[in-house]
């Protein structure tokens, strides 16, 4: 039966991670450090011109150390996998008891290092402290670290061994980052190449947060502001600029200003949220059949396909 299958193993995952404490404080020191690293580095901005790019910069690096964070659960199915392949082998349960409940037993310890790590550096960097804001914001963060988690989770359903994984990860992930909308201009992506920015991560995620955060808020403008925007340009144009420096409009007057300049503004907050769970349930399925195939593939010829689990009793006993 599915559902005992599901509800035993799940239940052995659970206490094998309370049983094995280690990673699980390793990676709750990770998010407190993190977190405390990005709230000091850019700690209490104001709304001048320099803040948006601090703004900017603090949500990007949210975004990048939560995403990359994933790959630290990549090992950890490496080494459930073989497990699991010869317990299916055996015939003591199905592949999908021990897929969705695997997956579900880990979500718990995700979010919660997830949310930990990203409300720290917010309340600390002194981003918009409005619930609507908090809230849309932990949406965005736990649709993200959920749908890098399915794409790990499909990297270590797929790829044939861990040093095969260990480079698809990171690879992918740098490919997204690249084209999130922060290094890189999506506009000016050859065509041939540009289909590639719908499977990236960082681009919903990143335009969802950056909505969330720049949109009412407005930036004033000093003249030093304005000095050293001045002296960021070339000879010819510093000389005609100072001719009507006086006209000049402030560069980043308000929030929408710096939106519309990074292309992050084309789809409203929740169509960027409603990709990102797109892309979660898409990974999250491919590395399901990836591991289906994976596991008929490995069975001894002469037996069907779709094992007969022993008794429930049998799965019992592995659980204790």
């Amino acid at each position: 039966d599915f559902w005992q299958q599901f509800r035993l193993l799940f239940s052995r995952s659970w206490r094998h991670a309370s049983r094995n404490p280690v990673s699980s404080r390793a990676a709750l020191s990770r998010s407190v450090t993190m977190g405390l690293l990005v709230g000091f580095l850019y700690y209490g901005v104001d709304t001048t011109q320099v803040s948006v790019q601090d703004r900017t910069g603090a949500l990007y690096f949210v975004l990048t150390t939560q995403i990359f964070s994933a790959q630290a659960s990549l090992r950890v199915f490496l080494e459930e996998r073989d497990l699991f392949l010869r317990e299916f082998i055996a015939g003591s349960y199905r592949t999908s008891a021990y897929y969705w409940a695997k997956s579900l037993a880990d979500t718990p310890l995700q979010l919660f290092n997830a949310l930990l790590f990203s409300l720290l550096g917010y309340f600390l960097v002194g981003l918009q402290l409005t619930w609507s804001h908090v809230l849309t914001y932990c949406t965005a963060i736990i649709i993200t670290t959920l749908a890098a988690e399915s794409y790990v989770v499909f990297v270590g359903a797929a790829a044939p061994d861990d040093k095969v994984a260990a480079v698809l990860g990171p690879v992918a992930f740098a490919l997204m980052s690249l084209l999130g909308g922060f290094f890189l201009n999506l506009d000016s992506l050859p065509f041939w190449f540009s289909w590639l920015q719908h499977f990236s991560l960082f681009r919903y995620s990143f335009a969802a947060i950056m909505q969330n955060e720049f949109v009412g808020l407005n930036f004033t403008c000093s003249q030093d502001d304005t000095a050293k925007w001045v002296e960021s340009l070339d000879a010819s144009t510093r000389e005609h600029v100072m001719e009507f420096i006086h006209l000049l409009p402030c560069p980043t007057p308000d929030g929408e200003t710096h939106l519309k300049r990074l292309k992050v503004n084309t789809m409203p907050v929740w169509v960027n949220v409603m990709f990102l769970f797109g892309l979660m349930i898409f990974f999250r399925i491919l590395g399901y059949y990836a591991l289906v195939k994976r596991a008929n593939k490995l069975m001894p010829t002469g037996l069907p396909t779709k094992v007969k689990c022993k008794e429930d009793s049998s799965l019992k006993s592995k659980t204790t």
